[in-house]
């Protein structure tokens, strides 16, 4: 399964063993690894970080490794970069400024037709402060 310490590069087998993670796994694989790699992973296209829109909600997919959130880029054709936030920079003023702009997380989405499970930019908060 997914390594137990930080990897630079998944293999294939580990990238779709994880894709296929219920949506309840791959948020508590995003909550474990970020912890330990000390960042977490988002897409950023052409015209700023790539967000669902769906109704009144916006939601910001994120991703516990590069290699998962390339993954979700190629298999969603999506014209975009993968990028690294430290999760300094991330719990201190990504989820306060997604709170006050009532953005929610995608956990960790494989396709748009698949269950993903949604997180309050709160409630991850609490997550990895062990809450």
């Amino acid at each position: 399964m997914f390594p137990e310490t930080i990897a630079d590069k998944l293999s294939d087998a580990v990238i779709e063993q994880a894709m296929k993670l219920s949506a309840e796994d791959r948020q508590e694989l995003i909550v474990s690894y970020i912890a330990k790699a000390k960042e977490i992973w988002m897409v950023q296209g052409t015209e700023g970080f790539v967000m669902f829109e769906g109704g009144d909600s916006v939601q910001l997919p994120v991703f516990p490794h590069r290699d998962l959130a390339q993954k979700f880029v190629d298999m969603n054709e999506i014209e975009g970069q993968c990028v690294n936030i430290s999760l300094d920079e991330f719990t201190q003023t990504w989820l306060p400024g997604l709170t006050k702009n009532g953005v929610e997380l995608v956990m960790f989405p494989t396709t748009s037709d698949v269950e993903n499970l949604v997180m309050t930019a709160e409630d991850l908060a609490s997550e990895l402060n062990g809450n």
